[in-house]
């Protein structure tokens, strides 16, 4: 859930995201996060993007071992995953997008 409206992802968006994985020539595992309510988070400037723009988002990112430390860190697997994901994105999002609105 997204109950604090800390991030942009939404039901629809989260929906695309997971149907341009399942497109994807080559497989992409998606790991999906959810932040309990009662605990306290960052945020993202997707929310802030979205409401001044009226664009849909959705976050997304590259998982990553000690995120914002000197040695942060994260597999090669894990940016073939986003690499795979986002050509997906190019090659997909009209057909998935035109399914949303028909």
């Amino acid at each position: 859930t997204n109950q604090n409206q800390r991030y942009a992802t939404n039901g629809v968006t989260g929906f695309v995201a997971r149907e341009l994985a399942r497109k994807a020539e080559q497989s992409v595992a998606l790991q999906e996060f959810v932040v309990r309510s009662d605990c306290p988070c960052g945020t993202t400037i997707g929310p802030i993007i979205s409401a001044n723009t009226g664009i849909r988002t959705v976050d997304l990112g590259m998982p990553q071992l000690s995120m914002h430390s000197c040695r942060e860190t994260m597999g090669v697997a894990d940016l073939t995953n986003g690499l795979n994901l986002f050509n997906s994105f190019f090659k997909n999002f009209n057909e998935i997008d035109e399914m949303l609105e028909g």
